[in-house]
C-alpha cells in the first residue's frame, strides 16, 4: 500500500503542476496525469480497488479546484478521471489475481484497448460536463481530452506491468549513456524552434533503450521524456511552441505535442514487446534444449541414439555409451547398422513384411504407431547381445521434412532372463503342484479305504469283548477283566479315529451330495448336547446352557451341524478338569448371523499353539502332559463344517484361564424360510 500511496501523491502533485500551468483559455487542465491514476489502481490489491477508485474523484476535484475551475466541473472532471480509470484497470486487468502484462500481441491488444476505452469515455464524459456547465466548447473539450489523455496513459502505464524482466548484458555504462543521450536529446529537440524536424531525433535513443534495456527502464525513459518534452514546452520552448502553432485554439495548442508523445509510445512499446518476445522464445528454446541435454545425460538405463536422414548418428547418449560399450566419438557419423547382424535384420523385414535391407526396415519401424516398442538385438563393442525394447521416432523440421530419427532403448536382457527363469520356475511349480494333488488323491483314497478296512475288524475286536467282559465263554478274573477292558478303551479310541478321518475326508470331498435343508439351530445344538452329557455322568462339571426363544433356521446338513457342536462341547469337556464350568450359549442374531459361542475354564491353550488350532492331528503340549486323550481332528473338522455352511470359526485363549471358540453362520434367508 506505500508505493500506491507514493503514486498516489505523485497524481495529485503532477495534477496541480498540469492544470496550475495550463495556458490560459484552456478548460482540461493541459495534460492530467491519468496514465498514474490507473496505475494506482492496477497496484492496488483487489480488496483496496474500490477505496483506492472513491479516492480518485477527490484528488482530481482538488487538482481542477486548485487552477479555478468551477466547482461543478471540478466535480464531473473528477469522476469523469476515475471512470476513465476503473475502466482502463478491468481491461488490463482480467480476472481474479491477474496482474497487467506486456509480454505477448494480446497484451498489446489489451494495452491499447484501455488506452483507447478509456481516453474516448473520459473525452465524452468532459465534454458532457462542458456542456452541463457551459465551462468551454463541448468537441473541442472532447478533441483534447482524447488526445491528451491518451497520451498520458500511453506514456505512464507501461510503468506498472508485471512481472519486471531483465536484460542480460545490459551495463552500467551503457545505461548512463543511454539515459544521457536520449535526455540530451530531447534537450536539443526542444530548445529550438527553427529545426521542428529535430523533435524525432528522440525516437532512435527511445528504440535502442527498448532494445537493449529491461521494459520498464525503457518504459522510465519514456515517461521521462514526456515530463521533459511538456516542460520544456509550457515554457515556451521546442518545436511545438512554434508562433504558428500558437495560433490554434487554446485547447488545441499542446495536442501537436501530445501527438509526439503518442508516437513516441507507439514506438517504444510495440519494439519493446517484440524484443522482449523475442528473447523469451529465444531463452524457452535455450532452456528446452538445455533440458533435453540433462534428460539425455540423466537418462539411466535407456540408450538414446539421434541420427540424421541417412542415419548416420549425431546424438549417443551417456546410456547408450555404458550399455553399448562404445564412446560417442567412436560412433559419431557411423550408421547405426554397426550394431545389428544381418539375422537380426532379416527377422524384423519378416516380421513388418518388407525388404531386408537396413533403410526399408527402419523406414517400416519409424511409420509404426506413435511409442510402439520393438525388441532388437543390440552386439556390443566386446560381441555379446544386448536385448533392447527400441521406439523409433522420425524426426521433422517445420515445413515436415524428415531429418532424423531418434530412438530410445530401454535394456531388457536381464529382465528376459529373469522372465525365463520365472516361467520355468513357474513350470516347475505347476509340475510339483499337479504331483502333489495326486499324491493327496492318493493319500485321501488310502485313508477312506484303509479306514473302511479297519472299521470291520476293530467293531468285530469290540463286540468279542462285550462277550468277554459279559461271561459269555466263562468268568474272566480281575486280571482279565482289566486288560479287556484297556483293550475295549483303546479299540473305542482307534474307532473314533476312523471316523473323524472319514468325515474329514468327506468333508474335503464334497461334491455337492450334501443336504442343504432349512434347520433350527437351538433344536440341533439340544441334540447334541443330549449325546454329549453322558459323557459327563462320572465327571464333575457343570453345563450351563444358554438358548434364546424361538427358532434361529440356518441353511445345511443337520448331522454335520450335531457334529459341529459335539466336537466344540467334547473338546472343552475333555481340557477341562473336574470342578471346571462349560458354556454353550447361542447369542441373539445381529446382521443377519446365528453366533454359537462355547465357553470352559479348562486349562486354556499356550500363544505359541494357537496359531495351529484348527491344523490336522495338532495337539498341544498340554494335551500330551496332561494325557488329554484324543486325534487331534476334532477342531479341524468343526472349522471344515463351518466354512463348508459360510460360516467362520474363531478361538481364543488364556493358559490356566479356559477357552472360547466363536461360530458365526448366516441365517437363511426370509424367501427360503417361507418356502419351506
Amino acid at each position: 500500500m506505500l508505493r500506491v500511496a507514493l503514486v498516489l501523491l505523485l497524481t495529485l502533485g503532477f495534477g496541480l503542476g498540469s492544470t496550475t500551468t495550463a495556458p490560459p483559455g484552456t478548460h482540461i487542465g493541459y495534460m492530467w496525469p491519468i496514465g498514474l491514476a490507473s496505475g494506482a489502481l492496477i497496484m492496488a490489491r483487489r480488496r483496496m480497488v474500490p477505496y483506492v477508485a472513491a479516492l480518485l474523484p477527490t484528488l482530481a476535484f482538488v487538482t481542477f479546484v486548485a487552477a479555478g475551475y468551477p466547482a461543478a466541473v471540478s466535480a464531473g472532471y473528477g469522476i469523469a478521471v476515475a471512470v476513465e480509470a476503473v475502466i482502463a484497470r478491468q481491461v488490463l486487468v482480467a480476472g481474479p489475481g491477474r496482474r497487467m502484462r506486456l509480454l505477448d500481441i494480446s497484451d498489446l491488444g489489451r494495452f491499447a484497448l484501455a488506452c483507447m476505452l478509456g481516453a474516448v469515455v473520459a473525452a465524452a464524459m468532459f465534454s458532457g460536463t462542458s456542456a452541463l456547465t457551459g465551462f468551454g466548447t463541448p468537441w473541442e473539450v472532447a478533441v483534447a481530452v482524447f488526445v491528451t489523455h491518451l497520451a498520458s496513459q500511453a506514456v505512464l502505464l507501461g510503468l506498472f506491468r508485471d512481472p519486471p524482466l531483465r536484460r542480460e548484458g545490459y551495463g552500467n555504462l551503457e545505461r548512463v549513456g543511454a539515459w544521457l543521450f536520449t535526455l540530451g536529446a530531447c534537450v536539443l529537440a526542444f530548445t529550438t524552434r527553427e529545426v521542428p524536424s529535430l523533435a524525432f531525433i528522440v525516437i532512435p535513443p527511445l528504440a535502442w533503450v527498448a532494445y537493449r534495456a529491461p521494459m520498464r527502464e525503457a518504459m522510465t525513459q519514456l515517461a521521462a521524456v514526456a515530463v521533459l518534452s511538456t516542460t520544456l514546452t509550457a515554457s515556451g520552448l521546442g518545436p511545438f511552441s512554434d508562433p504558428h502553432l500558437m495560433r490554434l485554439d487554446p485547447e488545441f495548442e499542446h495536442l501537436p505535442q501530445q501527438v509526439f508523445l503518442i508516437a513516441c509510445a507507439m514506438v517504444t512499446i510495440p519494439f519493446a514487446m517484440a524484443v522482449a518476445m523475442q528473447r523469451r522464445s529465444a531463452d524457452q528454446v535455450m532452456r528446452e534444449r538445455a533440458r533435453t541435454e540433462r534428460l539425455v545425460q540423466s537418462a539411466r538405463g535407456i540408450a538414446i541414439i539421434g541420427t540424421d536422414d541417412l542415419g548416420r548418428i549425431t546424438l549417443f547418449s551417456p546410456s547408450a555409451e555404458a550399455i553399448l560399450g562404445y564412446t560417442a566419438a567412436e560412433v559419431f557419423g557411423q550408421s547405426t547398422r554397426m550394431f545389428h547382424t544381418d539375422a537380426e535384420l532379416a527377422r524384423h523385414a519378416r516380421e513388418l513384411d518388407v525388404d531386408p535391407t537396413y533403410v526399408s526396415v527402419v523406414r517400416a519401424s519409424a511409420t509404426l504407431e506413435p511409442g510402439t516398442a520393438r525388441e532388437w538385438q543390440f552386439v556390443r563393442k566386446d560381441g555379446t547381445e544386448r536385448t533392447l525394447s527400441t521406439i523409433l521416432s522420425p524426426v521433422t523440421d517445420d515445413a515436415g521434412r524428415l531429418t532424423g530419427y531418434v530412438a530410445t532403448g530401454d535394456d531388457i536382457t536381464d529382465r528376459i532372463h529373469a522372465r525365463q527363469a520365472l516361467e520355468k520356475a513357474l513350470d516347475t511349480e505347476r509340475r510339483a503342484v499337479k504331483r502333489l494333488t495326486e499324491v493327496d488323491q492318493v493319500k485321501d483314497i488310502f485313508i477312506s479305504s484303509v479306514s473302511h478296512e479297519l472299521r470291520t475288524p476293530i467293531t468285530n475286536i469290540v463286540g468279542y469283548l462285550e462277550l468277554l467282559q459279559d461271561g459269555m465263554y466263562g468268568d474272566p478274573s480281575p486280571e482279565q477283566h482289566d486288560a479287556m477292558t484297556r483293550i475295549d478303551q483303546n479299540s473305542r479310541r482307534l474307532l473314533t479315529l476312523i471316523d473323524d478321518l472319514l468325515t474329514l475326508s468327506s468333508l474335503e470331498n464334497m461334491d455337492g451330495r450334501r443336504r442343504n435343508d432349512v434347520v433350527d439351530m437351538l433344536m440341533v445344538t439340544e441334540r447334541a448336547l443330549e449325546i454329549v452329557r453322558p459323557t459327563m455322568r462320572h465327571r464333575d462339571l457343570l453345563l450351563d446352557v444358554r438358548l434364546p426363544p424361538g427358532p434361529l433356521r440356518v441353511v445345511g446338513d443337520p448331522s454335520e451341524l450335531e457334529r459341529l457342536v459335539i466336537n466344540l462341547t467334547t473338546n472343552a469337556v475333555k481340557f477341562t478338569p473336574d470342578g471346571g464350568r462349560i458354556t454353550v450359549e447361542i447369542c441373539t442374531p445381529e446382521d443377519g448371523r446365528v453366533v454359537l459361542e462355547v465357553r470352559d475354564t479348562g486349562i486354556g491353550i499356550a500363544p505359541k499353539d494357537q496359531a495351529r488350532l484348527f491344523g490336522r492331528f495338532f495337539r498341544t503340549d498340554h494335551a500330551h502332559v496332561h494325557a488329554v486323550p484324543g486325534s487331534g481332528l476334532g477342531l479341524s473338522i468343526a472349522k471344515a463344517i463351518t466354512e463348508l455352511h459360510g460360516g467362520t470359526i474363531t478361538g481364543t485363549s488364556a493358559e490356566g484361564a479356559g477357552s472360547t471358540f466363536r461360530v458365526e453362520l448366516p441365517l437363511a434367508s426370509s424367501t427360503v424360510t417361507a418356502s419351506v
